[in-house]
């Protein structure tokens, strides 16, 4: 099966991700995942990609429980 040590092509990540190329690339420029160069080509591990994706789990779990938060303080009936 997978280990969590498994790399990923960045065409690979991003499908994993549900994100386009260019965002995954941006992702990466920025430092939000790591990764790495082996032989001239981009590699991320399985690991850090299946990282990055709880915590963007979290952050929007986080933020959808904010706005409904702020809908029931206005009294929006959600």
């Amino acid at each position: 099966m997978f280990s969590p040590d498994d790399e990923l092509t960045p065409g690979q990540a991003a499908d994993l991700l549900n994100v386009s190329r260019s965002y995954l690339d941006r992702l990466l420029e920025q430092g939000d995942i790591p990764a790495r160069n082996r032989g001239g080509q981009c590699r991320l591990r399985l690991r850090d990609a299946l990282e990055y994706k709880a915590r963007s789990q979290r952050q929007r779990a986080r933020c959808l429980d904010a706005l409904a938060a702020q809908a029931q303080d206005l009294g929006m009936g959600y």
